[in-house]
């Protein structure tokens, strides 16, 4: 499977003299042995010297301040000069876990199972503390294609499961006009629009995402599920909040298909909350990494929603750094798969999933990513959607 994630180990970080290192040396000495880009190259020699011998510490969260506030002030998405105007959240976790999450996305970067005939999905299942390790889930439509998927990359298993075919449903998970009126409208006295509300044309809608941010430039924007949109020629489409009076609240400024994510430039009138509609603690402080959102699954700890359609519903995370041709044109990388398929329905897509921050749980939540679809085929029982790691990763937005 090649790659440092594999032939080296994290823990060997404490036989390095990292508190005499300046930081570039710091850093490539992280690369070396193993660390993901983030995290070595936003870990102190601090973090190292604080975690046990059997520990390594890594970056599970992002936020856009230090001490919990959300910043939903005009100008909160501002930086403060650290990770890019994004301030890293860090923990420690078993060194020994650690690489062998590390060793399985290696693994699942090489394997590119889904370009193979025949194969729907493939993801990482992130090991337990304590349990069974990591393992790469391969979905297939044609029993033949099971045969030509390996049972393992270097030391990570991989588990191959037969799926029905999926008829193409051209990428639309969105609804029909809810209709009625909101007698309690969720805008605040200044314009301020929060997430988990109702958006969309005047035919369809999906659910509004808390404000994400660019923080270049600290600009704010709505984003949902760009399916809702109908595809990548939607510049310039007028964003409704369906509030009985369908007031536009945006138009689109940019559609990422491969992400199904549409952002759009608030109307002089609105603005984007860093908030979640109906939920307690609703501020959203910032947003899970991939070793975060692997770490939560590793604790057996779960994921909350909430959808203009269904409401709020939880589960558990199944698999991250999906990657699926299973859904309409257009392969996506970096899925999350997490809760039931019950849990979700059309209207739901531009949810976001998300967790009570660690460090300051009653204050506000993390988000995973987005929901964009459900399983609707046998065998298979979860909500997907991509994480906000890739679109940070990708796009440059965050929450």
């Amino acid at each position: 499977m090649g790659g440092d994630e594999h032939t080296h180990r994290t823990s060997a970080v404490h036989d390095e003299p990292v508190g005499t290192m300046g930081r570039r040396r710091f850093v490539d000495t992280l690369l070396g042995l193993g660390f993901g880009a983030l995290s070595a190259s936003l870990l102190t020699a601090e973090d190292v010297a604080a975690a046990g011998r059997d520990e390594v510490p890594v970056v599970y969260g992002l936020t856009r301040d230090g001490d919990g506030s959300n910043g939903d002030s005009e100008g909160g998405g501002g930086s403060n000069g650290d990770g890019g105007g994004l301030v890293p959240r860090r923990r420690t976790v078993p060194a020994d876990w650690y690489d062998d999450l590390r060793s399985a996305l290696a693994a699942h970067r090489n394997l590119e199972a889904v370009h193979r005939d025949g194969v729907a999905s493939s993801a990482v299942a992130p090991g337990e503390y304590g349990g069974r390790n990591a393992v790469i889930h391969v979905e297939v439509t044609a029993e033949r294609a099971r045969g030509e998927v390996p049972e393992r990359v270097g030391d990570t298993p991989v588990e191959v499961r037969k799926v029905e075919r999926v008829e193409d449903r051209g990428g639309s998970d969105g609804g029909v006009d809810p209709g009625g009126d909101d007698p309690e409208s969720p805008v605040s006295p200044d314009g301020g629009v929060p997430g988990s509300v109702a958006v969309g044309t005047k035919k369809v809608y999906g659910t509004l995402a808390p404000a994400m941010t660019d923080p270049s430039d600290g600009a704010r924007y709505f984003a949902t599920a760009n399916h809702v949109f109908g595809g990548s020629d939607n510049g310039g489409t007028p964003v409704y909040l369906l509030d009985g009076e369908r007031t536009k609240i945006g138009s689109i400024r940019a559609a990422y298909p491969k992400s199904d994510l549409a952002a759009a430039r608030p109307e002089s009138s609105f603005r984007p909350l860093h908030r979640i509609h109906d939920s307690d603690p609703g501020e959203v402080l910032g947003q899970f990494t991939r070793a975060g959102l692997a770490d939560l699954k590793a604790r057996g700890e779960s994921l909350t929603k909430i959808g203009a359609k269904t409401g709020r519903s939880s589960g558990t995370i199944q698999a991250v750094d999906g990657l699926t041709c299973a859904y309409g044109a257009i392969c996506k990388r970096g899925q999350l798969k997490w809760g039931e398929e019950s849990g979700f329905a059309d209207g739901d897509s531009g949810s976001v999933n998300f967790h009570p921050d660690p460090e300051n749980p009653d204050e506000g939540v993390l988000v995973g990513g987005f929901n964009n679809a459900r399983t609707w085929w046998p065998g298979e029982n979860y909500v997907w959607g991509t994480a906000a790691y890739h679109v940070t990763e990708k796009h440059g937005l965050t929450f």
